[in-house]
């Protein structure tokens, strides 16, 4: 099985990604990675967010993927030494000076980058000599090549399975250099593929002709993971927590059978982002003129439903608002968020829907009904009716718990024994690998149930730990409720110490 690698641009977007089930996450630092704009981590705080990854079974990969000026490398070598003292387990790479550079001094794996165009066989001997142990292929090649890279087994193989697309090749754009100064190369880039322009150099005939729509292999996920690509990548270390929590648990859920509704799945991810729907890139077949998001480059969320009749726009308190009937063809509620189709930027959030002469909490399809919306219409005339929900405010409440303080939604499976010894009372929890042991004096009195004290030992709630199965020996003592309790929370924090090492495998 591939395993789910998801992007982290701050704390919060890896703690949802942890919790919604990644097996590797990829972050940057404050330098030398590809989204200078996400808030990133520093040297401070790498340390203690590897930890808590590793506690709970996940990767932590570095983005050093940008190409480095010779005076620049003697920094970026010393800041990757500091991250992999920290634990981290790869770097990925675009620069082969670097590589070179780090290859055979840190511990960290080395991963190259899609920046560096991995499209053949020679490629990946080629990377593999420079000691890279995994490529990021080319997102230019179809399901067929990536298999044919996969099953050479020179390297491990990652491909991206969610997410923007870059016109040029793996994201090694010149147009922003050239249009601003600002490089993609150097991880500045403007996204000029996202602007207008004309075929024709007219004002009135400009349309965005190079944004494509984003990639989503949800729909024939089961035919990319029988690529044998060994990670499959999300892209959006830009997005929200929110959307990494949805994207992630949308790919885990399909990955491990939970979901078999994948068409709502992807309708649930086009509310959280989409251009205009979402396409296969190259994978399936090559990008098509349909997959260019001509009308509007940015989030346009899923149709939902058509307004009937007129729109009626007045203020109230400072605040502008409209109001109309609406027939709905995806469930609408109060709190959602809703864009225009002829255009986008317009919309805002509905605060009361009505039907039937009384308030309701939300509109079914097929329903008929009149919200009222603070936001905006379109200044034209209304040349489309359809309107998109961009925000499920339901649904972002469960998906923002995943990721509050205190979550524990991804817990490690451990068993547990106890056991007496002429010492004392002993209580070990093992995941499998590792095993933590503790041990309390035996104190005078007549022992509990086994089943009391298997109760007291799973209580493991709060932690990062699930106990699946307990194991009480006959005899082993006495001890009482509270000495357990203490021993308890001691041996899980002995295990904990063990996982935030570097995971070998």
């Amino acid at each position: 099985m591939a395993l789910l690698l998801s992007p982290a641009g701050n704390p919060a977007c890896l703690v949802a990604a942890v919790q919604n089930g990644a097996d590797e996450i990829y972050l940057g630092l404050n330098d030398f990675n590809a989204r200078a704009g996400a808030d990133n981590f520093t040297l401070e705080n790498l340390g203690e967010w590897i930890r808590y990854a590793h506690v709970r079974g996940v990767k932590i990969h570095i983005t050093l993927n940008t190409l480095l000026k010779d005076g620049e490398l003697p920094r970026a070598v010393e800041m990757a030494k500091e991250a992999d003292i920290l634990g981290a387990d790869a770097f990925i790479i675009q620069d082969v000076g670097l590589a070179r550079k780090l290859a055979g001094v840190v511990k960290a794996k080395l991963h190259a980058s899609t920046q560096m165009t991995v499209m053949n066989l020679q490629g990946l001997k080629a990377a593999a000599e420079l000691g890279f142990s995994r490529a990021v292929l080319a997102r230019e090649l179809s399901l067929k090549e990536m298999a044919e890279l996969a099953g050479a087994g020179i390297m491990e193989t990652e491909v991206f399975c969610h997410g923007a697309l870059c016109m040029s090749y793996s994201g090694q754009c010149m147009l922003s250099y050239f249009t601003t100064g600002r490089s993609g190369n150097r991880g500045t880039c403007s996204q000029p593929c996202r602007l207008k322009y004309s075929y024709t150099g007219e004002k009135n005939d400009e349309q965005h002709l190079l944004s494509p729509a984003d990639l989503c292999t949800l729909p024939y996920l089961g035919e990319l993971v029988a690529t044998g690509v060994n990670s499959l990548k999300i892209e959006g270390r830009l997005k929200s927590p929110e959307y990494v929590a949805a994207v992630t648990k949308a790919y885990r859920d399909v990955l491990d059978g939970n979901e078999t509704n994948v068409p709502e799945a992807v309708k649930r991810l086009t509310v959280i982002f989409s251009r205009g729907g979402f396409c296969s890139g190259h994978q399936r077949f090559k990008l098509r003129m349909s997959d260019i998001t001509r009308d509007y480059p940015g989030k346009t969320g899923l149709p939902c439903g058509e307004i009937k009749g007129r729109i009626t726009t007045f203020r109230k308190n400072g605040v502008d608002l409209f109001t109309a009937t609406v027939k709905a063809s995806e469930p609408l509620s109060a709190g959602d968020g809703i864009s225009f189709k002829a255009d986008p930027t317009c919309g805002g959030t509905v605060n009361v829907i009505e039907a039937g002469g009384a308030r309701i909490k939300t509109l079914l399809p097929g329903e008929t009904g009149r919200f009222t919306v603070s936001g905006l219409v379109p200044s034209s005339s209304l040349r489309d009716p359809v309107i998109c929900k961009t925000v499920d405010a339901e649904y972002r409440k469960v998906l923002q718990k995943t990721f509050a303080e205190g979550s524990n939604q991804k817990r490690i499976p451990v068993t547990a024994s106890l056991h007496g010894t002429p010492d004392g009372i002993v209580l070990d929890y093992s995941d499998g690998m590792n095993t933590a042991s503790s041990q309390a004096p035996c104190a005078e009195g007549s022992p509990a149930t086994s089943e009391k004290l298997a109760e007291i030992i799973s209580a493991t709630g709060g932690t990062p730990f699930n106990v699946t199965n307990v194991t009480v020996a006959e005899n082993c003592g006495f001890i009482t409720f509270s000495d357990l309790k203490k021993l308890r929370r001691e041996t899980i924090d002995k295990l904990a110490k063990m996982r935030e090492r570097r995971i070998e495998l």
